[in-house]
């Protein structure tokens, strides 16, 4: 395994150094993160957990070849890379493609199409209102709650999924959008059957200067299977908007869930998530605090006192355009009933979950 990856590497390495003719290129990028974490969950004598932790680092390469008429085929692979203990023990690293990627066409004035496995388009919005501070991963991770997290099998919306297909339109004066298809898999399979489950995602955005304004939808269809007969299909919509003034940086979203025929019981359960961010930067020194709140399940297959909130309070520094380092603090306090984990995905059905989750971490990212 490990002499197949130097190979790789080496050989996108070698093919980087070569001198490509105008048409076409190849770009070797990636980053590395990680912290040092010390996370308590339960009452304050409760012992902690501390642990160097990784943070989604990965390498990847993507290139393009010029084909005219504004025209161009794009590719990209890209992996996970485990720097805190080298394992290939998820699914996200280790392993070779497992992140974006994708081949596709790109034009000019058209846009691009592209195939392979890939983040659902709702995911394009993050960047709006997420929790920033950790590069929107971690154990800070708004996400815990954000489109009730991203494991499609319980309900979540978050997702990166295999036999995807997507359409992104160009920037027209600020505006853009982008529309995805996924037919997923079952466990083991690389194959997806025709009438099986299916997701379809959609968003679109403006941004102009200090504004930031972002629509997503997304649709989780015929998922008895995937889902072990939780539910049967989702839906997930939210707005986001973000605005900067100078070095005051604003931003919320809002959002409503729905999960339908819960347990084959004809029953549906739905919930309301909001979020409010703030990021202040003076020079290299960027201070940043940010709340979500989910409600509780209601509906006729609700869950009471299922809720939960989650706040972060981060400092960062920047060592260069490309290094930050940063410490913070984020807790989580589930309602009795709360099924969130902290940098983690809610469990099926809303079992419940530790009820106040809290950590403190020190970490570091560079890009390339």
């Amino acid at each position: 395994m490990k002499q197949r990856y130097l190979f790789i590497a080496c050989a996108a390495i070698g093919l980087s150094s070569l001198t490509y003719a105008d048409d076409s290129g190849v770009i070797i990028y990636g980053r590395m993160h990680g912290d040092i974490e010390s996370t308590r969950a339960g009452k304050t004598d409760m012992p902690s957990t501390g642990k160097v932790q990784n943070d989604t680092s990965r390498i990847g390469f993507k290139g393009y070849e010029d084909l005219g008429s504004n025209l161009k085929a794009v590719w990209q692979v890209e992996s996970g890379v485990a720097i805190d203990d080298g394992s290939a023990a998820a699914s996200s690293r280790g392993y070779w493609g497992t992140r974006e990627t994708y081949v596709g066409l790109s034009h000019a004035t058209l846009g691009t199409f592209k195939l392979g496995h890939f983040l659902v388009a709702a995911d394009d919005l993050h960047d709006i209102a997420g929790n920033n501070f950790q590069y929107w991963t971690g154990i800070s991770n708004d996400a815990t709650l954000w489109l009730n997290g991203g494991d499609i099998a319980t309900g979540g919306f978050d997702a990166r999924l295999g036999n995807s297909v997507s359409y992104q339109t160009p920037n027209i004066n600020g505006f853009s959008s982008r529309i995805q298809y996924s037919l997923t898999t079952g466990s083991g399979s690389k194959e997806a059957i025709s009438g099986g489950s299916s997701v379809i995602s959609a968003n679109a955005r403006y941004d102009s200067g200090p504004l930031h304004l972002g629509y997503g939808v997304q649709q989780n269809r015929d998922m008895q299977v995937t889902s072990s007969g939780f539910y049967q299909s989702g839906l997930a919509q939210f707005l986001a908007a973000g605005y900067g003034f100078g070095p005051l940086y604003l931003a919320g979203l809002f959002e409503h869930d729905n999960l339908n025929n819960i347990q084959s019981s004809g029953k549906d359960r739905s919930r309301n998530y909001g979020s409010l961010l703030a990021n202040y930067t003076i020079g290299r020194n960027i201070f940043s605090l940010q709340y979500g709140k989910a409600g509780s399940w209601s509906g006729d297959a609700g869950v009471g006192h299922s809720g939960a909130w989650l706040g972060s309070a981060a400092y960062n520094y920047k060592l260069s355009n490309s290094t930050q380092v940063y410490v913070l603090y984020t807790r989580l306090n589930n309602d009795i009933n709360g099924a969130y984990v902290l940098g983690g995905n809610p469990t099926a059905n809303a079992v419940p979950a530790m009820r106040n989750q809290h950590s403190v971490a020190l970490g570091m990212w560079k890009n390339f």
